[in-house]
Formats: C-alpha cells, structure tokens, sequence
C-alpha cells in the first residue's frame, strides 16, 4: 500500500506544486486595511478546485465579514467515518517586502523550498487534503471514509465569524474527525502531531495628554510624555525575569504531566538549537534555561507588545507627542481563559496611569487555549500513517501559536478526535519575510494523509 502511495504521489507532484503556487499568486491578505477583493479571488480559486476534483455540493459559506469560507464533500457511505478536512486560504501581510528575497506572490523554487506568502501557512495545507482525497478515491474508489473540506477565509484576522459559521451549518459540517492542517513538524523529516495550542487574545491601548501634537521646546516638562508613560505602565506587566506580575493572572494554569514532560524531554532540543532558529542575538540572554524552553513556549503564558507608536519615525521633529499607542498580545496556557485574562491586563494597567492621563483600551476577539487527549484509535492511524510517510518516528508536540477553530470544533462538534497537523518547519517564516515551504516534507505530507484515509477503509 504504502508503494502504491508514495509512487502516485510522486507521480502527480508538479501538478500538486502548481496548484500551490496558483493559490500563491493571490494577495489573499484578510485585515481590513488590506483589499478583501483578493480575499474572496482565492476563495472562488479554491472552489474552482474543488469543483474539478469532482467534489459534491461545493458553496462559499460567508461570515459577517464576508471572507468566505469554502465547503466541499465526497460522501461514500453512512456506514463510513466522516473526516472533516480544515485549511485556511487566506495569509498574513508580507511585512517588509525589501528584505523578500523574491517577490511574495510570485512562488519560487529554490533547492528544495518554495517561496511565497502563504506557502506553509497554509496553502499547502489546502492542496494537502485536495491531493490526498484524489488519491484516496483512485486508490479506493468508494470504500474510503466520507470527506468534508471547510478552508477557511479569515483565520490570519482572528476568526471572527467562524463560530456563527459553524453554527450556522452544523449540521453540514456533521462529522466523527477533525483534521486541523494548519500547524508544523518539529524539524524538517520530523513528522508531529500538535495535542496543545497556547490561547491569544490582544489589547489596544492608548494614552493621551493634549488636544494636539505641541513644540517641545516650548511646552515640556510641565505636560508629562504620554511615550515615556506608556513605556513604565507596559514595563510594569512583567519583572526583570519576564514572569507576569498581574495578579492572578496564572490562576487555573493546568501545568504539563509528568509524562509531557519526558516527552518534551525526549525531543533533546537545546538552547543552541533554538538560538539558531530564532535568531536570537549572541549576547542576548534567555528568561528561562535550556531544559525550559519548550515549556516555556507551549505550557506558559506571555505578554508580547506587537507595536507602540507615537510620531512616526519617518518624520520625526521636537515634538511633544498628544499620545502614545501600544497593541499589547497575550499567549495564553491551557487552563487560561481568553475574556478574564484581558480583561486583568486592561485593568492592571489602567491602574499603573500616571498624572491622570486619558487611558483607553479596545480588546480584540481572542482564542482559549486548546488540549486534545490522544487516546482515540485515529491518533494511532495517523501516527503510524505519517511515520510510514515520513521514514521517521511520529513525535507527539505542543505549538506556542493559536488556532481558533481547534476549540471552536470542540465546542461545535463534542469530545471527537481533533487532529492538528500542518507542513511549517522551524526555517519557514511563517508570519514573517521569504516564508517558505519544504518541498520533502510536503511529498511527505500527502503521503500520510492519503495512507491515514486508507486505514479507514
């Protein structure tokens, strides 16, 4: 069986590669700041696709914000599982685009990755599950499990309608599994399935101390610098140690076992190791040692500032600024709960305001952490699927990221087996310039899924 799939796999490999980088050369960037045109372009791209696949029932299902997600099926029998097969088609901004190496919509093949803005996250995590389906269906005609696909349409911008989606069409999404492929291999040949996700939520905050921007020279000291205010209140969130001074704020941490722990322990990750892939400047120390590291980025919360702004550095004069802005994110342990933890950070500072300054706060719709328990028998199918594919063993992760639709399956759908897989490694830049896709572990992936759907024959 596994000859059989690796050789029409490799068979239909460029095709696979072009579909990817047709999907590519669409800006499908979700944030309103952005054109949304593009955003439903590759939703009618994917549901082209679908639809020449030979798919059943194919329609966009639209959220308020109206980035559509797409849905398709291919039903055998009642008697059969039913996998619902999740992606997202849309990508994050291309932040920098000087320091792209090539264009980011226009992919790129080069050695053994392809290069683009949505790559690994999470492009291929369509043509993943299309592939695997095609091959399942000419290798089994109509003994394999029933297939749904919702690739979704607002992932990058916080899933903001995906709960009324699901709710809305529960009973069309109906299913026994959940295949999340939106996450990453431990490192490059390593495959890995993810049983935990950090939560997210963020916070926007603003201060203000004067109608309108002043001359420096002729009206500070007296005024007090909203910048330098915000810099103390945000200082004040955590030690010199990094650990969260909120009070509370860790209640109901649900802390790794015993047997995470070894786990963790087993991956044999070292502080070089994670230096190298993070970039992590020679001189720059880390807030926690070397055996901590992966707990620290999947079992542990942490307050990030993604950006503060007050001027602009572009145009910057002897000005007294009239505010100061600051959009402060928060990772979340599983235990921890999206709503109550931003609600402290927002009141924690608010206390910290110096001089009476005017303290605003928007929070923004986040994720509650996710576990998954492993003892269902498709967990077993999946990792014997992917070590078959991959030649190597199958390790069992945790990913410091976020995935909202992970907990908003649970809840849709009950305690069914969630499985989070996904093709980003430690070199792809997801999220950040050259982003990139590793061409084996791609192969590899369709490989496995199509193997994980014949076990269920």
């Amino acid at each position: 069986m596994l000859l059989n799939v690796e050789k029409t796999t490799h068979a239909n490999f460029d095709g696979y590669i072009e579909a990817l980088k047709r999907l590519v050369r669409i800006p499908s960037i979700s944030f309103d700041n952005f054109d949304q045109k593009f955003v439903q372009q590759s939703a009618e791209a994917v549901k082209a696709m679908f639809e020449e696949a030979g798919l059943k029932n194919v329609q966009l299902l639209l959220p308020p914000s109206g980035r559509a997600t797409v849905y398709a099926e291919s039903l055998t029998s009642p008697d059969k599982p039913t996998i619902l097969l999740y992606a997202h088609h849309d990508v994050q901004p291309t932040m920098r685009e000087a320091l792209w190496n090539s264009a980011p919509f226009e992919p790129e093949i080069r050695g053994d990755r392809i290069y683009g803005r949505g790559t690994a996250d999470d492009k291929a995590g369509i043509i993943t599950h299309l592939a695997a389906f095609k091959q399942a269906r000419e290798l089994l005609g109509d003994k394999g499990p029933n297939l749904k696909f919702i690739i979704e349409g607002e992932e990058e911008s916080g899933s903001a309608g995906f709960a009324e989606i699901l709710r809305e069409h529960a009973k069309l999404l109906k299913c026994d599994a959940v295949i999340v492929a939106d996450l990453g291999n431990f490192a490059k040949g390593t495959p890995s399935i993810t049983t935990t996700l950090r939560g997210m939520s963020a916070v926007n905050i603003t201060l203000r101390s004067t109608k309108t921007p002043l001359h420096s020279g002729s009206w500070s000291g007296p005024i007090p610098d909203p910048a330098q205010a915000l810099c103390r209140m945000i200082a004040s969130l955590t030690d010199e140690h990094g650990n969260i001074a909120i009070p509370n704020f860790e209640d109901g941490l649900v802390p790794p076992t015993p047997e995470e722990l070894e786990s963790y322990r087993s991956l044999g990750y070292s502080e070089k190791t994670f230096r190298s892939e993070s970039g992590v400047l020679n001189k720059v120390s880390l807030t926690v040692p070397e055996g901590e590291i992966l707990e620290s980025l999947w079992r542990r919360p942490s307050i990030v500032v993604t950006a503060m702004e007050s001027g602009n550095r572009s145009s910057a004069g002897n000005v007294l600024q009239d505010c100061a802005y600051a959009r402060i994110g928060i990772r979340l342990a599983p235990g921890m709960n999206a709503d109550r933890c931003s609600q402290m950070l927002v009141d924690f500072l608010k206390a910290q305001v110096p001089n009476g300054l005017e303290f605003t706060a928007e929070i923004e719709d986040g994720a509650n952490p996710f576990v998954t328990d492993t003892q269902h028998p498709f967990f077993r199918k999946m990792s014997e699927a992917m070590a078959q594919a991959y030649k190597n063993d199958t390790k069992f992760i945790g990913c410091g990221a976020s995935i909202p639709g992970a907990e908003l399956f649970r809840k849709t759908f009950g305690d069914i087996p969630i499985l989070l897989t996904g093709l980003e490694d430690p070199e792809c830049a997801a999220h950040g310039e050259n982003e990139s896709l590793y061409l084996p572990d791609f192969e590899a992936g369709i490989v496995a899924e199509t193997l994980f759907f014949m076990s269920l024959a």
